[in-house]
């Protein structure tokens, strides 16, 4: 797998972080009318969605707190709650060390095994490259969400 695939994975998230570091709680939180979720909904998904495509997909542990997958995975929805600046920066730590962390393990050879799995995208995952390669679309596609609801947001 080729260094760009994992430098557009860092692109994608240090835009998902600027959003983060700079919108109000009040603002990552809101719903707005004609939205199901929020910006902090889209960004902690993307997290939690990295950690089932690619971990749990290849049969390990996920690199975060199960209860985080749970709580953003998809199906799931926002609970309502402004994010206190403590777990602002704990999503802006997860959204570094977790894109830190595949790149590390994929160098190192960890995923190998893979259960194939086709997506609600009906793209078909059959080894851990279609899983990386995918779950940058899939970050790209919620950076495009979370563009939007910045916009009506305001």
């Amino acid at each position: 797998m080729t260094e760009q695939v994992f430098a557009l994975h860092v692109a994608t998230r240090n835009n998902l972080l600027t959003y983060l570091e700079n919108v109000s709680p009040e603002q990552l939180a809101q719903i707005p009318t004609g939205f199901h979720n929020n910006i902090w909904w889209n960004i902690a998904h993307c997290v939690a969605q990295q950690q089932i495509l690619c971990y749990k997909l290849s049969g390990l542990n996920f690199v975060v707190p199960e209860t985080f997958v749970d709580t953003y995975k998809k199906g799931t929805y926002p609970d309502g709650h402004i994010p206190t600046a403590e777990e602002i920066q704990e999503l802006r730590s997860l959204l570094i060390s977790t894109q830190k962390q595949l790149q590390a393990d994929y160098e190192r050879g960890v995923f190998t095994n893979f259960t194939p799995y086709t997506t609600s995208y009906g793209y078909a995952l059959t080894c851990i490259e279609d899983a990386i390669h995918f779950n940058n679309t899939h970050e790209g596609m919620h950076l495009g969400v979370v563009i939007a609801l910045n916009y009506f947001a305001k």
